[in-house]
């Protein structure tokens, strides 16, 4: 059994999931941003450019800040005496199955 169908980790799994989810959609709609206002400006960590539409910025910073607080829950709910690198390594996984985004698990 490999360690992404393993029950022992399925809350692990379901984290990094959703936070590839989050990222996804944070690449999609940066991207869809980038067309429509511009490549321009100041770069803005989590929100891309400073001249986007506050709306656009907002949504941005929250898709940003889910796959933090995803990629952080992921460890946190780390089944006991599991490794540390179990977990980096489900993460890795899970981005290569279902696609990371551009922020992706963090290591």
């Amino acid at each position: 059994m490999n360690t992404l169908t393993n029950p022992k980790f399925s809350e692990v799994v379901t984290h990094f999931e959703k936070c590839c989810v989050a990222s996804r959609a944070h690449s999609k709609l940066a991207s869809e941003s980038l067309e429509k206002f511009g490549d321009h400006g100041s770069q803005i960590s989590g929100v891309v450019r400073d001249h986007f539409d506050d709306a656009t910025k907002d949504a941005l910073r929250t898709l940003a800040r889910t796959v933090t607080t995803e990629s952080d829950l992921a460890y946190a709910v780390r089944p006991k005496y599991t490794r540390q690198a179990t977990i980096r390594n489900i993460g890795k996984l899970v981005a290569r199955r279902d696609g990371s985004g551009f922020y992706g698990p963090r290591g």
